[in-house]
């Protein structure tokens, strides 16, 4: 029993480490995105007030900000990793954000 405990508690230990290496890397990583997202988030706010509705334009621009909605909500995800949960990914193994964090 004495073994297995020892054991567990490797495992653990080594789990443990393995959630805090992805939790600061993954801190890095929203430090980094959220500043250019914040300006094409800005910039394209700032285009949607110059273009009418009809413009071509118009809807490339909503896609664009779309996808800035889309980003800042994976790096909340991100921010919210508890658990170190991985998925195969072209031959090596990545978190899996989805289940890896609370939100």
């Amino acid at each position: 029993i004495n073994r297995k405990k020892r054991v567990w508690g490797k495992d653990r230990m080594k789990n443990d480490q393995r959630l805090e290496g992805a939790r600061a890397m993954a801190g890095g990583v929203c430090h980094e995105l959220n500043q250019p997202l914040q300006v094409v988030s800005g910039y394209s706010e700032l285009l949607l007030m110059t273009v009418s509705e009809d413009n071509p334009l118009y809807e490339q621009i909503m896609k664009i900000r779309e996808q800035v909605c889309l980003m800042g909500k994976i790096t909340e995800k991100l921010m919210e990793i508890t658990r170190y949960e991985t998925i195969d990914y072209m031959e090596r193994k990545i978190i899996d954000i989805d289940k890896a964090s609370a939100v």
